[in-house]
């Protein structure tokens, strides 16, 4: 049991998922309204399972492209087994479905929409016959708009009904500072997904334009939060402190990764910091929001 229970995590990506839940978190908080506690557990629920369908089936479906480098992942697939593998996405499929279909008779039909196309993003980025990871210019876009921008509006829009200029730039700027640091595992499997067909942005624009896009991404992100952050107390100005230093730390370790002189090696080491990168900054500012507003 231990052993399944550990494979599940593996191709969950529980490692990137533990910095998941500030995604629809920082929604709700930006709202300013946070008094229905089940309603906000079980958004970040649904949240939680949507990025696990998603991560799963990509496991499911990369199997080939993980044996050549991220073994751990493939092996995970194996050990669970396929049909188990696709007996589990069936179960996500149906409980995300029964929790969306809450959400709309319940009265929150905006939040309850995006949560349907983030489950069907979730799907088409990585499952043919569409496979949308795999096709050039449009790859990375389920990812930047399904896990990024989505589950802050739809926090948003469980709490208010207006939909204010400075939320779309906040949404932007969060969304393109976290593909930033994506981007990274994408030049990451620059030779596996070639190997296997698969185009991305890596083999689009080439490693090194690729890894200098990133680098803007993240930095553009930072300069469209930053104007936004509520400097409301003190609490709220220590956190957005530590955001602003660790945002511009992020920044920094992808530029130093523009500069190597060997980016199929560098890309693959400096990947391995993408869950840092998460954590040092959605959890300072999901707190900075969070004391903004007591």
């Amino acid at each position: 049991m231990i052993k399944k229970i550990r494979n599940f995590l593996v191709i969950s990506r529980a490692k990137i998922q533990i910095a998941t839940v500030s995604n629809s978190l920082i929604g709700i908080f930006l709202a300013g309204f946070y008094n229905n506690f089940f309603l906000i557990i079980f958004y970040v629920f649904l949240s939680v399972l949507l990025t696990t369908f998603a991560s799963n089936i990509n496991c499911l479906y990369d199997k080939n492209v993980d044996m050549h480098y991220k073994t751990e992942l493939a092996k995970a697939i194996n050990e669970i087994g396929e049909r188990n593998v696709l007996k589990i996405l069936l179960i996500e499929i149906v409980i995300s479905i029964l929790c969306i279909i809450y959400l709309f008779y319940n009265g929150y039909k905006t939040t309850a929409f995006l949560a349907s196309l983030g489950l069907f993003l979730g799907y088409a980025y990585s499952s043919p016959p569409l496979r949308i990871k795999a096709r050039g210019i449009i790859s990375p876009f389920p990812v930047l708009v399904g896990l990024y921008m989505f589950p802050i509006l739809g926090g948003w829009f469980l709490m208010r009904d207006d939909i204010p200029f400075y939320l779309l730039i906040f949404t932007f700027g969060y969304a393109f500072m976290n593909e930033g640091f994506i981007l990274i595992n994408t030049c990451e499997d620059y030779e596996e997904d070639k190997r296997e067909g698969i185009k991305t942005w890596a083999h689009v624009f080439g490693l090194k334009r690729t890894v200098k896009i990133a680098f803007i991404f993240s930095f553009f992100g930072f300069l469209c939060l930053y104007p936004l952050l509520p400097y409301k107390n003190l609490l709220s100005l220590f956190f957005l402190t530590i955001f602003s230093i660790s945002l511009l730390f992020s920044s920094f370790d992808i530029y130093k990764l523009s500069k190597s002189k060997n980016l199929k090696i560098a890309t693959k080491r400096y990947a391995s910091r993408m869950p840092l990168w998460f954590s040092i900054t959605r959890y300072p500012l999901l707190f900075a929001l969070l004391f903004a507003m007591l």
